[in-house]
């Protein structure tokens, strides 16, 4: 009888299995007819043993563990190794922990225990984009082999190093075959976007999201780390670098660290992640649509971006793209090499990267400290100039055929290699400078932007007693917003303010925030109104630029035409708009309106931007104790 029942439990189970695996989707069709997609992969010259395989080993690259087998992994070599800790550092929006992996020879687990080792600390970042994936199962093999096989364990001699295994959590268990098209691997992977539609890779700086507030709250501005990694697949066009890479540098970023990224980046990393057989290039856009023939180019981020937000803090950071079309087994092994040639040189070089930090800290303080207005320039965005220098493309004969679909040639890649050197655009000039004030004040009500200083760590003392000063308020003079939402907003690009001094009036509890700090640039990107990822742009303060009041226009029609009749200028003004703008012209409203904005009883707040710039700091007497 026992028999029978277990003979009936197989076939039930059997039956399960088949049922789940008729009613799954089938894989994707395979990219055969892209040429990197047939690309041979290099295999690690030493396997590890079957019991210490990743998921990813298993499946000869094939599969990439979920959450839960992910963490089982890392617990196993919690419990294996001294040197390894697996922490969390908040939950996701679906209620998930967040993982963090720390990893000490010195069992430095806390923020105060690293610092006290003098040791640098990096911070390697994987699945902020959850299909993007190779680079957590690349770490998790770096983890075994350093801590149970002692292999690359050398750099932990110099180094601390903090692994995110899964970044965007609740994305990466959305997992389908279908969710990346342009990629090649593995077989089912995460998603993109947070369960409520966000990129965490457009939130460094406004810090919607509980995965990146916590990121940025409880990692970032907590261990400090001198340098983050953060890993990612491209999408765009095929050719044959399998591994690209990409930093902030020139106008924006400290000297210390322009030379820093620029040695050990350009002279050291690089060459050494080519010997270890892979073809590598800067991350680039093309010129030209997908065509390499017009060249390539780069620019500095923004710091909605990892690479844009790490230097307004004084440390670097590189973004490393694998190439999407490559073999999983291949980007996999492209992450592992890179990481390690970047561990390799902090390790031989610890002093070099803590050096170009505390010299990078100390020169925004010298900046907030200084009586000269012109060295006080904060450069917000750059442009890439016309200077360009050659760059070695390895990429695949191509022909362009007209399409159908299109309406215009699409590229059809041969099996052909084409080598070819190009031009390269990449020399960062500045677009939009500001010169930072001597700090910025926030009235207390606008609780927002107070909340995002508190996340990003931007040091402020409250006012205990009443201030009176003159300073600089921001006028909203030229500004536009895109009629569809982009991560939920309609951004606010302001493209020309005017600077007027007033008399204000402040109060207990509102914010003062002095500049001579190490995160002084967070706030100038916060604060300024033309900054590309400021509290203006996404929308914290949109309600400056609504109109409160308005005049009818039986009222204001007199009143407009007593106007006409004592300013000229303003006469001048008026017939002016009207013959350039027809919108302006055919509109009523917007034509009483013009007068009614230069009337007593317009509101003299609108198009203010509520945060001041400071002229002097408060006296100590009417700030509240530290």
């Amino acid at each position: 009888m026992l028999a029978r029942r277990l003979l009936l439990l197989v076939a039930l189970a059997t039956a399960v299995v088949s049922t789940v695996s008729a009613q799954a989707p089938k894989p994707p069709p395979q990219l055969s007819p892209l040429p990197s997609a047939n690309l041979p992969v290099r295999a690690p010259t030493e396997q590890p043993p079957a019991y210490w395989k990743t998921r990813a080993e298993k499946s000869d690259y094939r599969l990439t563990p979920d959450y839960e087998e992910t963490m089982r992994f890392c617990r196993l070599l919690e419990a294996r190794s001294r040197w390894l800790r697996v922490t969390s550092y908040g939950t996701s929006g679906q209620g998930r922990e967040q993982p963090l992996v720390i990893i000490s020879k010195d069992r430095a687990f806390t923020p105060e225990q690293a610092r006290a080792t003098g040791k640098p600390v990096v911070l390697i970042q994987n699945g902020i984009h959850a299909g993007e994936i190779e680079g957590k199962d690349a770490c998790l093999e770096l983890m075994r082999d350093m801590v149970v096989l002692n292999r690359h364990a050398a750099v932990l001699d110099s180094v601390i190093v903090l692994v995110l295994p899964i970044f965007s959590v609740d994305a990466h268990e959305r997992l389908r075959h279908y969710n990346r098209i342009n990629q090649n691997g593995p077989e089912m992977m995460g998603w993109r976007f947070t369960p409520v539609g966000l990129n965490l890779n457009r939130d460094y700086l406004k810090v919607e999201t509980p995965e990146m507030r916590a990121l940025i709250s409880n990692v970032y501005t907590t261990w400090w780390p001198h340098f983050m990694v953060d890993n990612h697949t491209t999408d765009g066009a095929d050719y044959r670098h399998d591994l690209s890479y990409g930093y902030n540098s020139g106008p924006g970023v400290a000297a210390a660290l322009d030379r820093w990224l620029s040695q050990a980046i350009e002279d050291r990393v690089v060459p050494r992640t080519k010997e270890m057989g892979h073809l590598t290039v800067p991350y680039f856009d093309f010129v030209r649509g997908s065509d390499p023939r017009g060249g390539v180019t780069t620019n500095n981020y923004s710091p909605r971006y990892s690479t844009g937000y790490t230097p307004l803090h004084g440390r670097p950071s590189l973004l490393v793209e694998t190439h999407m079309l490559k073999p999983y087994a291949t980007r996999v092994r492209a992450t592992y090499d890179i990481v390690v040639a970047l561990l390799e040189e902090i390790g031989a070089r610890p002093r070099a990267l803590t050096g170009a930090v505390a010299a990078a800290e100390a020169e925004a303080i010298a900046r907030g400290r200084a009586t000269d207005p012109a060295k006080r320039e904060v450069v917000l965005t750059t442009r890439v100039g016309e200077r360009r220098d050659s760059l070695e493309f390895k990429g695949w004969a191509t022909r362009w055929e007209p399409s159908g679909i299109t309406g215009k040639p699409v590229p059809r890649y041969t099996a052909e290699p084409w080598d070819s050197v190009i031009p390269y655009y990449h020399e960062a000039l500045p677009a939009l400078t500001v010169r930072q004030p001597v700090g910025y004040v926030v009235p207390r009500e606008w609780t927002d932007a107070v909340d995002r200083l508190d996340v990003h760590r931007v040091a402020y003392r409250r006012l205990a007693a009443a201030w009176r000063d003159t300073v600089e308020v921001q006028r909203i003079v030229e500004w536009s917003a895109p009629p569809r939402s982009s991560e939920g907003h309609r951004p606010n690009t302001v493209s020309r303010i005017e600077l007027e001094r007033r008399v204000r009036d402040y109060g207990p509890g509102d914010v003062w925030v002095p500049l001579d700090q190490r995160s002084a640039a967070v706030a100038v990107h916060l604060l300024e109104a033309q900054a590309p990822d400021g509290l203006m742009y996404w929308n914290v303060f949109d309600t400056v630029l609504e109109p409160k009041e308005y005049g009818e226009d039986y009222v204001m029609e007199p009143i407009a035409q007593r106007m006409l009749r004592e300013n000229p200028a303003l006469a001048k003004d008026f017939q002016a708009h009207v013959a350039a703008d027809s919108a302006f012209a055919k509109s009523p409203q917007a034509r009483v309106d013009f007068f009614f904005r230069r009337t007593p009883w317009a509101d003299p707040e609108q198009n203010l931007h509520p945060v001041a710039r400071a002229l002097r700091a408060p006296p100590e007497a009417v700030l509240a104790k530290p």
